[in-house]
């Protein structure tokens, strides 16, 4: 057969790969936004979360939504914290990591129309569950060998990850709450600063990064905000937004 003739087979078997393009602002508009929300215990994450656009579905690790239950009532909540304090073997672990695997799937099927945000409370919790499950169930590493043996990071990091662009690529708002962990300088050496427990390239792929703190003012409860990060205005960063909210943020960012 010739060369004109086998190119012409070729081209007729190849299939037709159909490339559509769109323009940024329809982009910006079917995207929503992605939000890491961290800080130390009772600073306001969940309550910030719970207040962003309906509707709303949280993964609940530290089962700290429910006492918000008056103030959002309609929120759908999936509680996975399975933890015994005794399983050294991290089957537990395992197992939340695995069902948050499938309720990922689940929500990212979902019609962008019913979906408004995705909440995951704590994101700290499913990186310590990645990095269980790859230990266990991808390099089968026994509890007593594990001092001795040397894993593969970029494994685990795959692993949470890719969890994590599933959101991302989501039409819909996601906030991620993740604790706080004081930086240190050296061993004993705390630096006042903090930052969020979770890992390191998360940042990278959320829009905006809030770190939530407690101030008393005239002896008064304060809650607010700081803006570390904004892909949207730079010009924004540093800003403190008390009580804040999503309509706030959206506000500030125009």
């Amino acid at each position: 057969m010739s060369w004109e003739k086998q190119k012409e087979q070729i081209e007729i078997e190849k299939p037709k790969t159909k490339v559509v393009f769109k323009t940024l602002a329809e982009s910006k508009k079917d995207r929503g936004i992605k939000i890491l929300s961290y800080g130390n215990f009772s600073t306001g994450k969940t309550h910030f979360a719970l207040s962003s656009e309906r509707p709303v579905y949280i993964i609940d690790t530290e089962n700290g939504a429910s006492p918000l239950a008056d103030k959002f009532p309609d929120a759908q909540i999936l509680n996975i914290c399975n933890i015994d304090k005794d399983d050294i073997n991290e089957k537990d672990e395992v197992t939340n990591f695995e069902s948050f695997q499938d309720t990922i799937d689940y929500l990212v099927k979902l019609p962008d129309k019913e979906v408004g945000t995705i909440i995951i409370d704590s994101i700290s919790d499913i990186w310590d569950w990645a990095q269980a499950y790859a230990k266990i169930k991808v390099f089968k590493i026994p509890v007593e060998q594990r001092l001795a043996q040397q894993w593969d990071w970029g494994v685990i990091n795959k692993l949470y990850l890719k969890q994590i662009l599933k959101l991302i690529n989501k039409n819909c708002n996601v906030i991620l709450c993740a604790r706080a962990g004081e930086e240190y300088a050296g061993a004993g050496q705390p630096t006042g600063k903090y930052k969020a427990q979770c890992q390191k390239k998360t940042l990278y792929w959320v829009d905006i990064v809030l770190f939530h703190e407690i101030k008393f003012i005239n002896k008064q409860i304060q809650f607010q905000a700081k803006i570390e990060k904004c892909r949207y205005n730079g010009n924004v960063i540093g800003k403190v937004i008390q009580d804040i909210n999503l309509e706030k943020i959206k506000e500030i960012i125009k």
